[in-house]
Parts: structure tokens; sequence; C-alpha cells
């Protein structure tokens, strides 16, 4: 048995805790895909050079009937999560990202280390770390001025001029700011040596028991402790 072999043996036997149930993986994905059927139908819409692209969709009207029903699907899917199945998971995270704590700033601050491939030095964090709620910030408010601006500009007649005017910056800003944390976000789930181990988390729910005390410290003992009680 080759050495790589091995080592992916012993990590599919070392001890896994859940991280993300099936509503938030639910989430995640719907949010993910409809963001990124939004951003190609919208590159087409957006600039004529993309519009021969469209043709995969039947072209440019098609791609403009798909766009409206995904921006339905990036609203209403994820915002059902909130109420339907086991919303308290949602609205914890909801919860979350808008209290920043002293260790959730050291985070931050040594965010750009780790960024780069090191491991900055930053005290224990909980379930999301800095790093996250920023992104997870971003994505809230983006997705906010999105869907806002989107609905102005796709039922003009009925919003003053001057609303549909300012929309459309804001609607192509706020795109422009989704990429860049999607790039991001994705570089750090896929391709980053130390953050990568979480991408699991987002396929069956479950992270390793290393990663978890690694990166999520005060979360991890907060769960082993709630189960030692059970």
């Amino acid at each position: 048995m080759g050495i790589n072999t091995q080592t992916k043996k012993k990590e599919s036997q070392s001890p896994k805790i859940l991280r993300f149930t099936k509503g938030e993986r639910i989430s995640h994905w719907v949010h993910a895909l409809a963001f990124f059927l939004l951003l190609f139908t919208g590159l087409g819409i957006l600039n004529p050079s993309f519009q021969p692209v469209m043709n995969v969709f039947g072209g440019i009207q098609i791609a403009r009937l798909i766009h409206r029903g995904a921006a339905i699907v990036f609203v209403v899917i994820v915002g059902l999560m909130f109420v339907v199945g086991n919303p308290s998971h949602h609205w914890e995270w909801l919860k979350s990202v808008f209290k920043f704590t002293k260790s959730d700033w050291q985070h931050v601050r040594a965010f750009p280390k780790e960024f780069f491939g090191g491991h900055g030095d930053y005290p224990p964090q909980d379930k999301y770390n800095g790093g996250e709620k920023i992104n997870s910030l971003i994505t809230i408010f983006g997705s906010f001025f999105i869907t806002f601006s989107g609905a102005v500009m796709w039922m003009a007649p009925w919003f003053p001029a001057g609303l549909v005017r300012w929309a459309y910056p804001v609607h192509d800003l706020s795109m422009f700011m989704m990429v860049a944390a999607s790039l991001g976000h994705i570089y750090l789930g896929v391709l980053h040596p130390d953050s990568r181990a979480a991408l699991p988390g987002m396929f069956s729910g479950y992270v390793s028991a290393k990663f978890a005390r690694a990166h999520h410290a005060l979360w991890y003992e907060r769960v082993q402790n709630q189960q030692q009680k059970l």
C-alpha cells in the first residue's frame, strides 16, 4: 500500500464532527449555483460581446428569462430555509456574523498571512471565524443590494426614474463585490493548503476533528461538552 493511499485511509478513519446540517448545505449550494447562473446570464445581458455565448441557452431572450428565474430561486429558496425544516441554524448564523468579538478582529488582522499560505497567530475561534463573518456580511449585503436593485430594474415602470438610474450601478457594483468575495472563498475552500479541509463540510456536513480543533476550537469544545452531557 502506497504512502498516499495510507494517508487517505487514515484521514477517512479520523474522527469527524458535524459542522453543517442538510438545510445549511442546501442553502449554500442553491445560493452558489443560482449566483453563478445569474452572473453568467447577466454578463450576456450587460455586455453585447458576451451575447453570442448566450446561444447555449437558446439566445439572449431566453437568457433573460433564465436570469429572472434564477433571481427568484436566489431569493426565495434561501429565504425559505429561515422558516422551514430546521431554521435554527440559519438564525444562529445570521446572529453570529453581526457579532464581532475581540478574537474575531484578531483573526481578521492575522488573515492576510493565512490567505497567502501561512498560519496566522490568532486566538481560538467559534463556528465562524472573523474572516468567515466578513465573507458572510459581504454575501448578505451584496445579496440585498443585488436583489433590490434587480427588482427595480425588472419592474422599472413602477419606480421613479431616478431610482431606476441608480439601480444599474448599484447592481453592477454589488455583483463585482460578490464575485471578488466568491473567488477568495473558492480559493480558500479548494486550493488553500490549510483551509481546504473545510470543504467536505459542504458536501457531507462533516469536517475532521483535527481541523475543527485547529480552526474553530471554541465551537469544537462547546460541541464536545454538549455531547458529553447527553
